[in-house]
């Protein structure tokens, strides 16, 4: 090494040092994108076997990157949206429908700790006032559904209250948010959510982005070739198709942000929704308050319509809204929101991490998915110090095409409506058999819409065996002891073996 050139490696060392010492290396954690859209099943999107709706921009996502076909939310919003901010199992910290306790932590929490610019943009729902969502762990935010402004006194921007058209409740950082394109709600959070991405270069950032579709009235969009754009409340059915397919016009803005502001390498963009497709809604109108029904005779058909405290339905006049049905590789599936049923809690869930598409083997997934994992993946890309109660196992290492997802299970509670009027609150299945806390069991390949439970007499050696060990996590998740007649089912009814209270580890 002659004199010139080590006085340049000196310099380069130099700079180097400087830099990292006052923070101006490069950050190599990934930005993460984080979109959830408002009651959309996994079968209205084409990787997942949608065959009615054009989604060209999730599709391909999905086959760039990953495709999870087995990703699990809860059957509602309210304790989908605890559950996959704050990382842990809904009875746990699910209080009432509407609200995040002021005492949860969030994974906003956990990344803007880590250093991470934040921001959550869309549909919010969860009480609290302008400080309390700052508190959240938002550096900033754009959201509608339960937000109010900061100063009482200050008053919306145009006369409207319907979520889409003439959208006058979209507030940013406690005022009312003027947008450069039109009022339409799902437009003005899309606007503030791309502004955010092509601020954000200086350091990591991460962005949730919860979205206002397609949750019912399902209204006509800026892309719908008829219907009334006024912002009279309207809902057809046959604006749900327009409400999908405007969503990944919505996604594709989002792409063209990272990609227009040199970010689109090093972030990681997921794609869920927050539960299945809606359902049919009634018109008639008890105590003031609109009751929601859902069916749990003929999925689908609506032959018995029952409402969530079980009393029969009243007739209306004008009848029932009909609901989505949607054509899939896999057979027709109706909007099954609000049930714990596959259809109803099974949701999209395609990722994309251009950094490491090269090294994936296979795109299209298996891997259980639960909604307490997104936590845990995020505090691990971020390197988040600290304990955080997480009930989450992360998938990191599968984004970077480095091994399978260990989780062996999914776990749902819902206790205000959930499967069965009787009682069915918790349910926790492998992908292949389910049980519920009531011990209805189901062999979920063979009877994926749960019509007949299984009874002992009828399980074959392997379905006991999992029974078992399916109830065996169930119990050491809830704290519980396992009942002596549980154990002693773990035998085939032909066969004689010794009772084994042995736990397994969940």
């Amino acid at each position: 090494m002659n004199k010139e050139t080590g006085e340049k490696m000196k310099l380069l060392y130099y700079i180097l040092t400087v830099s990292m010492s006052l923070g101006l290396w490069a950050d190599e954690r990934p930005n993460i994108v984080l979109i959830m859209a408002d009651d959309m099943g996994r079968e209205t999107v084409g990787a997942h076997g949608g065959l009615d709706y054009s989604t060209p921009v999730l599709d391909k996502i999905g086959s760039e990157g990953l495709t999870f076909d087995h990703c699990y939310s809860l059957p509602i919003c309210t304790p989908s949206r605890v559950k996959i901010m704050t990382g842990q199992y809904g009875f746990r910290n699910y209080r009432q429908f509407g609200l995040l306790p002021s005492s949860e932590v969030t994974f906003g929490n956990a990344l803007q700790k880590a250093g991470y610019a934040t921001c959550i943009t869309g549909k919010w729902q969860l009480g609290g006032d302008h400080q309390q969502i700052l508190n959240f762990g938002w550096d900033e935010y754009c959201l509608t559904n339960g937000v109010k402004p900061k100063n009482p006194q200050d008053k919306p921007l145009i006369q409207g209250r319907e979520r889409y058209w003439q959208t006058a409740n979209v507030i940013a950082n406690g005022k009312y948010y003027k947008p450069r394109c039109h009022f339409y709600g799902p437009d003005m959070v899309n606007e503030y959510a791309c502004d955010f991405i092509k601020r954000k270069k200086d350091k990591p950032f991460f962005l949730y982005y919860p979205m206002i579709l397609p949750h019912s009235p399902w209204a006509p969009t800026p892309h719908s070739k008829d219907g009334d754009k006024s912002g009279a409340k309207v809902s057809e059915v046959r604006f749900f198709k327009d409400n999908i397919e405007y969503i990944d016009h919505l996604v594709g803005n989002v792409v063209k942000a990272l990609e227009e502001s040199g970010q689109r390498d090093n972030t990681l963009l997921i794609f869920t929704g927050d539960n299945g497709s809606g359902y049919p809604v009634p018109v008639t109108r008890s105590n003031e308050n609109m009751k929601r029904i859902v069916s749990l005779k003929g999925w689908g058909d609506y032959d018995e319509i029952i409402v969530e405290a079980g009393e029969k339905s009243p007739k209306s006049s004008k009848g029932i809204q009909e609901g989505p049905i949607t054509r899939t590789s896999y057979g027709e599936i109706p909007g099954r929101k609000n049930l714990m049923l596959r259809d109803g809690t099974g949701v999209p869930c395609v990722m994309q991490w251009p950094k490491y598409s090269a090294q994936y083997n296979e795109h299209k997934l298996d891997d259980l998915i639960d909604f307490s994992d997104f936590f845990a993946t995020f505090a691990e890309l971020a390197g988040v110090k600290g304990q955080f109660e997480n009930d989450g196992i992360s998938f990191a290492s599968r984004l970077k095409g480095e091994g399978k997802n260990s989780r062996e299970f999914v776990f749902c509670h819902y206790w205000k409506s959930g499967r069965d009027p009787r009682g069915a609150r918790d349910a926790i299945h492998n992908g292949k058999y389910k049980i519920y806390n009531n011990g209805d069991f189901f062999d979920l390949e063979k009877d994926p819409d749960e019509k007949k439970a299984l009874k002992i007499t009828e399980m074959n050696e392997g379905q006991l065996k999992a029974r078992a060990e399916l109830m065996n996590a169930y119990y050491q998740l809830r704290g519980m002891n396992l009942p002596a007649t549980e154990v002693s089912d773990k035998a085939a009814p032909s066969k004689k073996k010794k009772k084994n209270s042995k736990k397994k580890k969940a």
